[in-house]
């Protein structure tokens, strides 16, 4: 059994904080469930950072527990992790996908509220038939966003909310170097199985990226296909040297996404088998407070750079 219950959402750290507003409530629809301000002790405890205080929000689509969760730290940084949000550079997640019931009414609200379209039309075929067509979209601090529209088979095979413009998160994604040990840190350290596998050949998904040529794209995503925020990792199929490695940029105060949140039921178990496969624990234990709820946190990184925020649920007296 898996000390992992749930994979909740990206954490994106900003300087652009009522842009990142505007994208994930007035577009993609969250609510939010509260706005909590940090002093230094407790930025230091749940985000390993020092001489920050940080002012911490979580979104989430209505009749889920999914969404994405929004630090603007001060004084902050002018460090961005993925410039620009687009490329083939590695090992930080670059993706949050949405499932869209309209891709033209999505395609409308993005140019609405000022958000670049970077292509409408990206084409992604499986093996089975399954066919898909991405709209992405530049958001604040190199965030980038994917409306997914399913030619094919029924959204409700991926996501909970169909009935809206947008779903909630479907999956958080990013390229990385090496794919075996990030493999490895999923099913056996944390202990979350792959939910789905594919690769394909696509000309306009490999113009997208500025891969210069057709690729092979190969890509893993792990956790419960419909319940959870699936963790996506995608290789470019391109010859190892010819893409920057973001793993060291990729982490706080820095801006841009920097992690996922997973609530776990035995946290101390968990870091343990972290410590056994030599995983870094880059913020170690410790109880937290906010918004009337107490729980325990850490962070430990992935060999991709992804920082993995775990709570543990039910939380323990403290």
């Amino acid at each position: 059994m898996s000390d992992v219950l749930s994979i909740d959402g990206p954490v994106i750290v900003t300087r652009e904080l009522p842009r990142q507003l505007a994208l994930f409530e007035q577009v993609l629809g969250m609510r939010r469930m509260y706005d909590e301000s940090l002093d230094a002790a407790t930025t230091a405890s749940w985000f390993g950072v020092a001489e920050q205080t940080a002012r911490v929000l979580l979104l989430e689509t209505p009749g889920t527990r999914i969404g994405v969760q929004l630090v603007e730290f001060s004084p902050g940084s002018d460090t961005v992790i993925r410039v620009g949000g687009v490329g083939i550079a590695s090992d930080a997640l670059k993706m949050i996908d949405f499932f869209t019931s309209d891709r033209a009414a999505a395609n409308a609200a993005f140019r609405q509220h000022g958000f670049e379209l970077v292509t409408e039309g990206a084409q992604m075929v499986l093996p089975d038939g399954s066919r898909f067509i991405e709209t992405h979209v530049k958001g604040p601090d190199g965030v980038m966003v994917a409306a997914i529209f399913s030619e094919t088979a029924p959204a409700a095979n991926f996501v909970s909310v169909t009935d809206r413009l947008f779903s909630e998160v479907q999956s958080s994604s990013g390229p990385v170097s090496d794919f075996e040990p990030v493999h490895h840190f999923y099913e056996v350290v944390l202990g979350v199985t792959k939910g789905l596998s594919y690769e394909f050949e696509s000309k306009s998904f490999s113009d997208m990226i500025g891969a210069g040529k057709t690729t092979m794209i190969r890509a893993n995503n792990y956790g419960r296909v419909v319940e959870d925020v699936m963790l996506g990792i995608i290789h470019y199929g391109l010859p190892s040297g010819s893409f920057e490695s973001l793993r060291e940029r990729a982490r706080p105060p820095h801006r841009g996404i920097v992690g996922a949140r997973l609530t776990v039921r035995d946290l101390d178990a968990v870091l343990a088998r972290c410590k056994q496969h030599a995983v870094d624990a880059v913020v170690p234990a410790s109880s937290l407070r906010v918004s009337g709820q107490r729980f325990r946190s850490a962070v430990v990184r992935g060999p991709h750079g992804v920082w993995h925020f775990l709570r543990e649920n039910p939380p323990r007296a403290v």
